[in-house]
């Protein structure tokens, strides 16, 4: 069976029977506990693998992808808390704040599992299998209960929550040459970016002298290009990470850029 995850909601879960793979747009800090089968998470160059019974912490303010294998008898199964910017203004407010930490935290994170954190985990997977959502009061004291976990047994994921603003404005260039590649709409890579999307328009033509549009098809291909020829990858193997939702979209670009499908190209090198 398949149940549509809402990936947004404070409260999610998921369940697959056939591999799933996703991008996901990070507006919230997430805490993620994988029931069964496995997830593979991949995003600003760090890949990570949970299994089942496994946490792991998903930050802020970024792109990566996920994908979720089911095991041989058992759908892949996931549950997962957003602590949203309106939960943490109001959980700011009187939240007692970690100690300031130093340590860098990276796109995704793994939680070592505690006798709280499963308890807590637990109550909500009753839910999931009841197919049914907590209300907004229950989901609320659900994340307040997470966040005091967090400040016993990993206070730097806290912190980062406490400190992490959003909307920070970043580089542009160095923001769109880290997430070119995935497929996400404009208005996303603006959000993502810290600018609303006129400023976004605006500021990415005075920077790059093109359109956004334009400027992404011609990176992905470029670097298509080169993983084809100097790593020997085949297309079929690139095409959904450089950010072309098929194989057949990804093959007609390319022949409109190099004047040939880049399977010619891959088997003129690999012959």
């Amino acid at each position: 069976y398949d149940q549509p995850e809402k990936s947004q909601d404070e409260f999610y879960y998921a369940a697959y029977s056939k591999l799933r793979q996703r991008e996901l747009y990070e507006r919230h800090f997430k805490i993620i506990k994988i029931v069964s089968g496995i997830a593979v998470l991949s995003g600003n160059n760090r890949h990570t693998t949970a299994r089942a019974g496994e946490f792991v912490f998903v930050n802020r303010g970024g792109f990566s992808r996920i994908r979720m294998y089911p095991d041989k008898n058992r759908p892949f199964r996931m549950l997962c808390l957003n602590f949203t910017d309106k939960f943490l203004e109001k959980y700011i407010q009187y939240a007692i704040r970690p100690a300031v930490s130093n340590a860098k935290v990276e796109a995704f994170e793994s939680i070592y599992s505690n006798v709280m954190i499963e308890a807590l985990f637990s109550s909500l997977d009753i839910y999931a299998r009841n197919d049914a959502y907590p209300d907004k009061v229950l989901t609320d004291l659900k994340l307040r209960e997470c966040a005091h976990i967090l400040s016993l047994y990993d206070p730097h994921l806290l912190d980062e929550m406490f400190r992490k603003q959003s909307g920070e404005r970043l580089s542009l260039e160095e923001f769109m040459n880290a997430n070119y590649m995935y497929n996400a709409p404009l208005e996303r890579f603006a959000e993502l970016s810290g600018r609303s999307l006129s400023t976004f328009r605006r500021e990415f033509e005075q920077t790059f002298g093109t359109t956004p549009s334009k400027w992404l098809i011609r990176k992905r291909l470029e670097v298509a290009y080169k993983k084809i020829t100097e790593e020997s990858c085949r297309p079929s193997d690139i095409y959904w990470e450089l950010g072309f939702e098929t194989l057949s979209h990804f093959s007609r670009k390319f022949k409109e850029q190099y004047n040939m499908v880049p399977s010619k190209l891959f088997n003129m090198h690999n012959r």
